[in-house]
């Protein structure tokens, strides 16, 4: 009886463990992207952008599809449910602080991945992760261009809110400026608005009446910078085409390495049969890793000297190739 017993396990180990070996992959991922704004503002069009050459690239040979709701924010929690309860979404990926929401969720729908970026949010765990986007390294070499093309030597920043994913690129630019050029003073100008045209042309003219004729413009408004033929800098995409006269440069913000660990880490859970388990630290990733550009101006190309021209080029290479380190400082920044 007992050899019967042994041969009978070790046929059902047998068979148990030729399904494990021979479980099929995935072959499909159906994303939803939960959008705080519309698609054209400039943080959600990088997002879609990267989302777009991640589809391409087809990671693990997936068919990957994304459906978006745009204009999110109060009732993101709504949202996020009305996704998960379809049961056909197998990621829920938010493009900023949505961790309320999805603490009220995860446990709920323990088998969908909910994803969160940017600062604002906490360290869930389980099913929920949290990535960070960086741009302090492109914005250093763009400040680096500002320091070097001012006249007044003052250098301005407007930005929306102090946080720590618009702390890191102005301390970035500044750092930058104020290292090819310690004559450098610095104006910063937060509207305490995430959009809003009015308020950001009124800081830029003011900004300028304080004799700033170099400005990172993060607030996304160039009507004041056409207007006064200073020089202006964007970020998140290239900003030329909206402000060619005024746009010097922009950092250009890319989600691949992002989207693409995220998928990666689904397909880890869904291939071995493990369950989620996200860090509750951030996951953010280099420009050496693919997380950027900085993208100039054609029309400003043109005209920098050639030494100039030289100092972007070595820093940016400097930077990519990890022999330059970019101080990452979340700190909230101060005029001069």
């Amino acid at each position: 009886m007992k050899q019967v017993l042994v041969a009978a396990f070790a046929a059902i180990s047998l068979v148990v463990g030729a399904g494990i070996a021979h479980a099929e992959e995935p072959t499909k991922l159906k994303i939803a992207g939960i959008l705080s704004a519309g698609k054209e503002a400039p943080w959600e069009t990088s997002f879609v952008n990267s989302m777009d050459r991640v589809i391409a690239a087809k990671p693990h040979g997936l068919e990957i599809e994304v459906n978006y709701t745009e204009n999110v924010y109060d009732n993101a929690e709504q949202v996020f449910r009305t996704y998960a309860e379809t049961g056909e979404y197998d990621i829920l990926f938010g493009d900023t602080a949505y961790v309320d929401a999805i603490d009220k969720l995860k446990d709920e729908f323990p088998d969908i991945m909910f994803v969160m970026s940017g600062s604002g949010n906490q360290g869930l765990g389980g099913n929920a992760y949290w990535v960070f986007i960086h741009a302090h390294e492109p914005a250093y070499v763009m400040g680096q261009l500002a320091g070097k093309l001012t006249k007044s030597n003052v250098v301005g920043a407007i930005s929306t809110f102090p946080a720590e994913d618009t702390n890191d690129q102005i301390n970035a630019f500044f750092a930058g400026a104020k290292d090819v050029n310690p004559q450098v003073k610095q104006k910063i100008t937060f509207i305490q608005s995430w959009f809003d045209p009015t308020k950001s042309n009124e800081a830029t003219s003011a900004q300028i009446a304080a004799g700033a004729d170099m400005i990172y413009q993060m607030s996304s408004a160039f009507e004041v910078c056409e207007q006064s033929g200073i020089g202006c800098f964007g970020n998140y995409v290239d900003m030329s085409k909206v402000a060619p006269k005024s746009i010097v440069a922009s950092t250009v913000v890319k989600w691949d390495p992002h989207i693409n660990w995220i998928v990666d880490e689904w397909w880890k859970v869904k291939t071995t049969g493990g369950k989620f388990d996200a860090p509750t630290e951030p996951r953010w990733f280099t420009w050496q890793e693919d997380s950027g550009e900085l993208v100039i101006n054609p029309s400003w190309e043109a005209k920098l000297p050639d030494g100039v021209k030289k100092l972007v080029a070595e820093g940016t290479e400097a930077i990519k190739t990890g022999q330059k380190k970019i101080e990452l400082n979340i700190d909230e920044p101060k005029s001069d």
